[in-house]
């Protein structure tokens, strides 16, 4: 078994690779609108929580433009230092955006929400629903304090060659409940 380390750093250089083929806006709002109509069908969803992409990751920025035409808020994620952990505050526009010590966009105004949905960026996955992320535990810590407070969907997004056949989960890690890629939805 490989690894964290080592599947992490294998999973990033291919996410480069496919990054630099089609870029990180090859998300088809068809399977996102599908993905949040059927939640939405079966729960009540006020709130949605993306993140502003980074790096080489897929963009969930598609996901706003589906919210404003369903009344549903759009927050982002914080990080908060103190826990280690994130908060999800209200976006409101890109005027109040700001980049943090590790080049994150985060709002600058902080309004907590408890998202209904999360969309999660991922450096890997395999097709059990377990996530490799970058190793800080900030997504897992956060994801286990909220599923404790609500009934909140956990929504991956990665490339599909990101896929490997095995994540080595531990006790911490917190498993998607989707995972939505530029060829699939896993579930």
């Amino acid at each position: 078994m490989k690894s964290k380390f080592t599947l992490r750093k294998k999973c990033l250089e291919k996410r480069k690779i496919f990054f630099k083929k089609k870029g990180c806006e090859c998300l088809k709002l068809k399977d996102i609108k599908v993905i949040i109509l059927e939640i939405k069908s079966k729960f009540k969803i006020s709130s949605i929580g993306i993140y502003y992409p980074i790096k080489s990751e897929i963009s969930p920025l598609k996901i706003i433009e589906i919210c404003k035409n369903l009344s549903i808020k759009i927050c982002l994620p914080v990080i908060c230092k103190n826990t280690n952990g994130l908060i999800f505050s209200k976006f409101d526009n890109e005027m109040n955006l700001t980049k943090n010590e590790y080049g994150i966009i985060e709002p600058n105004k902080i309004i907590q929400i408890i998202p209904d949905i999360i969309f999660v960026p991922m450096v890997g996955f395999d097709k059990t629903l377990n996530r490799l992320g970058y190793g800080k535990g900030y997504y897992d810590r956060t994801i286990s304090k909220l599923r404790k407070l609500k009934k909140i969907f956990v929504i991956g997004l990665a490339y599909d060659n990101q896929m490997v056949r095995n994540i080595p989960a531990e006790n911490h890690d917190e498993k998607m409940d989707i995972i939505l890629t530029d060829k699939k939805i896993y579930r």
